[in-house]
């Protein structure tokens, strides 16, 4: 079995794949590698391993993956199956690659532009010919929460909730009205924009934060609960080809 983890800048997320087959997963925060340990043994022996990371790999997971044969660090000169048009691939964020090779695998020769609705909310375009080509990042729920607490002196620092009133009644009301309809209104738009210049576009996200906006859009979209992982996942498949 294959195992594949995402270090994110909230949580560490792991999951053990038997080919394309998610068998398992976890999540937890980066000091708790306890639970990651328990995670491990009760998958052992593991064949290989794939590590996407924003903050570096702490030594508790060296010291844990080193009962495993191979163990790959995703980096922008990792061999990927899909080609990555960036002026700056050193600093495109290894989940993003990892999630746009998630689309490719799902969508092969299909227009896909993934949504990834995290820390920020990522949107990554892959065009059908296998090329991916860049994107846009803007603030996620809880850093658009943050910020108005943050940079104003009265407003309070408020949870996003399901079901939100388009009209706040309140001050904290309004706050997750323009939260929670702004976000949606800004995916609308970009998934739009995006149509213009793509013909059937393929819409395709995941991201903790997707739950707030289950069947919010204008279109059809498809969901995944752990696109990062599952793209890992298909990335040290291709590897192991190599």
């Amino acid at each position: 079995m294959k195992l594949c983890v995402d270090i994110g800048n909230t949580f560490v997320k792991a999951a053990v794949f038997e080919k394309a087959d998610q068998i398992d997963d976890v999540r937890f925060r980066p000091d708790n590698f306890e639970l990651f340990a328990t995670f491990i043994k009760k998958h052992e022996p593991l064949q290989s391993a794939i590590i996407s990371t924003v903050r570096g790999v702490p030594a508790e997971l060296i010291h844990l993956l080193g009962i495993v044969p191979k163990v790959i660090l995703l980096e922008h000169t990792t061999p990927l199956p899909i080609v990555i048009n960036y002026d700056t691939p050193e600093t495109l964020g290894r989940d993003r690659i990892a999630a746009v090779a998630a689309a490719y695998a799902r969508f092969p020769q299909q227009n896909v532009l993934v949504i990834d609705m995290g820390t920020c909310i990522t949107y990554d375009l892959l065009t059908s010919d296998g090329v991916y080509q860049g994107g846009m990042i803007s603030p996620g729920v809880y850093m658009r929460f943050k910020a108005m607490n943050e940079f104003t002196n009265r407003l309070p620092l408020v949870e996003p909730e399901l079901n939100v009133s388009l009209i706040g009644k309140s001050t904290s009301g309004s706050l997750q009205s323009g939260v929670m309809h702004g976000i949606r209104s800004e995916i609308n738009g970009i998934i739009g924009s995006f149509s213009i210049n793509y013909k059937d576009l393929t819409v395709l996200i995941g991201g903790g934060d997707n739950k707030y906006f289950d069947q919010k859009f204008n279109c059809s979209i498809f969901a995944a609960s752990n696109l990062v992982l599952e793209g890992l996942n298909v990335i040290l498949d291709f590897n192991d080809l190599q």
